[in-house]
């Protein structure tokens, strides 16, 4: 993946692209996008960023993830800066064994604890561009709105 990687910036250089290359955290547990193999990437490529999706990370970990661990690595290991910047995807999530199911309304069925992950997106002070992929896109992109401005 990192070779890859490689060679999509090189042609981005080549052609003059000035775009950022955000690779997204996945939803199934046998694809390659966990937030550990995505901060590596960080870590090693500069200027590479990633996209979090938080329902993704939800299913991947089976509904438990511990935000408070994933964004003290992330700020540890790419820096205050990277949180600040943030590119992520927000959304309900329906999910089994093997990870992502379908994407849900924000706020029903197995959601990612979004009344838990703003407590922390506060704490950490993220920033950045917060894109609602839910069926329901309009009104869950409000009700976000309204978590993280309360």
């Amino acid at each position: 993946m990192k070779n890859a990687i490689l060679d999509i910036l090189a042609k981005m250089e080549d052609n003059g692209w000035e775009v950022s290359l955000a690779p997204e955290t996945t939803g199934k547990i046998s694809q390659f996008g966990s937030v550990e193999e995505l901060i590596k990437l960080c870590e090693e490529i500069p200027g590479l960023k990633l996209t979090f999706d938080w329902a993704h990370v939800w299913a991947r970990t089976q509904g438990t993830v511990n935000y408070h661990k994933v964004l003290s690595d992330m700020e540890d290991r790419l820096g205050r800066e990277f949180l600040e910047n943030l590119h992520m995807h927000f959304s309900g999530i329906n999910y089994g064994k093997k990870g992502e199911l379908n994407h849900l309304n924000l706020l029903d069925g197995a959601e990612p604890g979004f009344k838990v992950l703003v407590k922390y997106m506060k704490e950490f002070r993220i920033g950045g561009t917060a894109i609602c992929e839910s069926p329901n896109l309009e009104e869950d992109a409000l009700e976000l709105k309204k978590l993280l401005e309360a």
